[in-house]
């Protein structure tokens, strides 16, 4: 392992035990990842920085399940609405997100990540500098002044409802591989407004990811849109 693979390794444990401090106790971390809570304590408030070795044994005790705890925590369910402030703007969570996923899309050829706003944002932004794409395409619901050209694409909530969103024409080129990132999945209704804006680009969809999906709508929209890459979503709702 080089200086730099290493040094990634020692900050990414760091993160990890960091963001786990804002939602469990130093003795609750310490059963999860077996070290004791003044070590915890040092790594956590910058005092010490872990070796590799200790790096390692965080990660590797570090599981997927304790992210998926706390995001259940964070969410607010009112009146069959989801309430998804404190996940989106939670940068650090949102970071171990991505590094957490970033392996389900190792395999496969980004060029461009495209998110709709402003929920989606700091997860592509994220996942983008995971997969070290060349850029994050944001489709807003207003044109940009100075642009002159765009594509222009409804999302259908109902017969009655629905939003417009823009990306300027061209900001996806022809043949490019799109990776699609949203907050949530619920009716499939914006990811579908997603699809189309790449496919009028003449690019390529290569995968679709979202923090959350209610109930079974990530596997639904596969099957009825008849996507062949992945459609992956880190937690269902329900």
């Amino acid at each position: 392992m080089n200086k730099l693979a290493s040094a990634k390794m020692k900050i990414f444990a760091v993160e990890i035990l960091r963001v786990l401090k804002r939602n469990y106790t130093y003795k609750e971390i310490s059963k999860m990842i077996d070290l004791p809570p003044s070590v915890l304590s040092r790594y956590i408030n910058g005092h010490v920085i872990p070796s590799v070795e200790k790096a390692e044994m965080i990660i590797e005790a570090f599981s997927e399940k304790y992210i998926r705890d706390i995001l259940r925590s964070k969410v607010m369910e009112r009146n069959g609405a989801y309430d998804l402030t404190s996940v989106c703007y939670d940068t650090s969570l949102q970071q171990l997100i991505a590094k957490s996923v970033v392996n389900e899309f190792e395999f496969v050829k980004v060029d461009k990540i495209l998110t709709a706003a402003v929920d989606g944002i700091p997860l592509a932004i994220q996942l983008g500098n995971e997969l070290g794409v060349k850029a994050v395409v944001v489709a807003k619901g207003t044109k940009e002044v100075g642009v002159e050209e765009f594509f222009e694409e409804k999302a259908m909530f109902s017969p009655v409802l629905f939003k417009t969103f823009y990306i300027p024409k061209g900001s996806i080129k022809k043949d490019e591989n799109v990776l699609i990132v949203d907050d949530i999945v619920r009716t499939g209704a914006t990811v579908e407004a997603m699809i189309r804006f790449v496919e009028r680009s003449k690019a390529k969809v290569v995968g679709i990811f979202t923090i959350f999906s209610v109930n079974n709508s990530a596997e639904e929209l596969k099957k009825k849109l008849g996507l062949k890459c992945k459609v992956l979503s880190f937690l269902k709702l329900s």
